[in-house]
């Protein structure tokens, strides 16, 4: 297709490219492609994000989690003997 029959179905070829057909068109004796821009999913820009902090190493996550476990039943435990 040449590039005045591109232009005037512009829209038209913006539609298809968006749906993944393959569209081009010839200008000057040089052929071009338009392509729709694929965005990243919301997920994988998550992924890409680095972690706020790292944990030193021997720490796990549910070596924390025990130890919270731990504390909450400890402050329960001595709220309990001072409101008796």
């Amino acid at each position: 297709m040449t590039i005045s029959k591109a232009r005037q179905n512009l829209f038209a070829l913006a539609e298809a490219a968006s749906r993944g057909e393959k569209v081009e068109f010839v200008y000057k004796g040089t052929t071009m492609k338009l392509v729709a821009e694929k965005k990243p999913s919301k997920l994988a820009r998550l992924a890409q994000i680095p972690p706020l902090f790292t944990l030193p190493p021997g720490v796990t996550w549910e070596g924390i989690e025990e130890d919270w476990r731990k504390i909450k039943l400890e402050m329960q435990e001595d709220w309990e003997r001072k409101n008796r």
